[in-house]
């Protein structure tokens, strides 16, 4: 029963099915803006998580073992997605993820990492179950896990694109959403096949959609956003201001502030317009193959930045918001310069 040609089989179907489409999805991601290293920490965290389950979903089958039937098709769906997306969830808030493509790679990244340990601990717990048992869990239930958990990441990104406003009903929202498939999937409405063959199917539709859309989003937003900063840069370096509309905003700023605000206020659009066009290079860079710039004054020039906008105050922020987008990818913008994290 322990020899190799018996486990063997049963690894390969039920291990490596989950990380061939996590490496298609990180293959067909032109710009790689997820660095590989955060892609194994989120595995990390998939594996971490399921550990947890299994200790507390253990906990709570020897407390209530009459309600166990109650708990693995209801009670253990809603813990396991919580943990498998605590992780992916902080990266979202936290900007470190800014575009749809990159948030689907590190859910289903953490979602990998739980299905590996889980199937692991299944094949010693199940050994004796037939090949077709471990296919059904290694194209399936492996694939589910990861798929969950990048509905959770998607959501919750796509609650927050308009500011970068990252509300909890967003993260709820694609918890909900998870749960219900998990508890669905556990529920067994379908039949193991109908189940694995539905994921199959379903998710790499929904993988495309989100990767077009992702790349659409991506040139857009490089190309409009670029197109203002250029067209910033040039205006506040004009005397007097031209009669345009960012004109005619900038001088009414001049109007309403007194003079050391406004020059604290055009230093702080200057500096952001700079940076923002430093990472843009970058992601041109990276995408053509090269390796990303250095920037060694971006540390610098962010804390300058934190600098100028304490001094505005929150009033000088709000007027200078029409001027400066803050939207989701804007927000990753700023933490990838400070990072420098371009890593292919």
């Amino acid at each position: 029963m322990d020899s190799a040609a018996f486990y063997l089989p049963r690894f390969l179907l039920a291990i490596p099915p989950v990380f061939v489409f996590l490496f298609a999805l990180r293959v067909l991601d032109s710009y790689k803006l997820v660095a590989f290293v955060q892609v194994l920490r989120c595995i990390a965290w998939g594996c971490a998580a399921a550990l947890a389950c299994f200790t507390l979903d253990s906990a709570i089958f020897a407390l209530s073992p009459e309600r166990a039937d109650w708990h693995a098709r209801l009670g253990a769906p809603i813990i396991e997605e919580l943990l498998k997306a605590g992780y992916v969830i902080w990266l979202v808030r936290t900007a470190r993820v800014g575009f749809l493509v990159d948030a689907a790679i590190c859910g289903f990244a953490a979602g990998a990492g739980f299905a590996l340990i889980e199937n692991v601990y299944y094949i010693r717990v199940l050994a004796g179950s037939s090949l077709a048992v471990w296919t059904l869990r290694g194209f399936g239930t492996a694939i589910m896990h990861g798929g969950t958990t990048a509905i959770v990441a998607l959501v919750g990104l796509r609650a927050g694109a308009g500011g970068g406003n990252y509300q909890p009903v967003g993260f709820l929202a694609g918890l909900a959403i998870s749960g219900l498939i998990h508890s669905a999937w556990n529920m067994a409405l379908m039949t193991p096949l109908e189940a694995s063959l539905t994921v199959l199917i379903a998710l790499p539709v929904i993988f495309v959609f989100v990767f077009i859309r992702s790349e659409r989003s991506l040139h857009r937003w490089m190309g409009e956003k670029l197109d203002h900063d250029l067209e910033l840069l040039e205006t506040l370096g004009m005397d007097p201001l031209p009669p345009t509309r960012t004109g005619r905003y900038l001088e009414l700023l001049r109007k309403t502030f007194p003079e050391p605000v406004v020059a604290d206020m055009f230093r702080v659009l200057t500096v952001s317009s700079e940076l923002s066009g430093a990472a843009k290079g970058n992601l041109i860079r990276v995408a053509a193959g090269l390796p990303a710039a250095a920037h060694p004054e971006t540390v610098s020039r962010l804390r300058e930045l934190r600098t100028l906008e304490k001094r505005i105050g929150p009033a000088g922020c709000h007027a200078l918001a029409p001027l400066r987008t803050r939207s989701s990818n804007d927000l990753w913008e700023m933490k990838q310069l400070l990072d420098g994290d371009y890593s292919t």
